[in-house]
C-alpha cells in the first residue's frame, strides 16, 4: 500500500522523516487526482452549423442559414451515396 510513497521517499533528498513525508505525498496525490476530474468536452449538436455561420457573410439570420446548411448538408451526402443499379 505504500510502495509508491516509499519510493517517492527513497527518491528524495529525506529532509524530512517519512512518516512526514507520506502525509503530505498522499495529499498531493489526492489533490492531482482531484485536479484531473472529467470536464465536458461535448461538441453541441448544430457546432458545425454555427462555424460556417461564423465563417460567412452573415447575409441571413442565422435560424435560416441553419436550415440552409443542414439542408446543403443533407444533399451533400446523399449525392455521396452508391447509386442502385438492381
Amino acid at each position: 500500500y505504500d510502495a509508491a510513497a516509499k519510493l517517492a521517499y527513497e527518491s528524495s533528498d529525506k529532509s524530512v522523516a517519512y512518516a512526514d513525508f507520506k502525509v503530505q505525498y498522499e495529499a498531493d496525490a489526492v489533490a492531482l487526482v482531484k485536479s484531473k476530474q472529467p470536464i465536458d468536452i461535448s461538441i453541441p449538436y448544430d457546432a458545425a452549423a454555427k462555424l460556417a455561420y461564423e465563417s460567412s457573410d452573415k447575409s441571413m439570420a442565422y435560424a435560416d442559414f441553419k436550415v440552409q446548411y443542414e439542408a446543403d448538408a443533407v444533399a451533400l451526402v446523399k449525392s455521396k451515396q452508391p447509386i442502385d443499379i438492381s
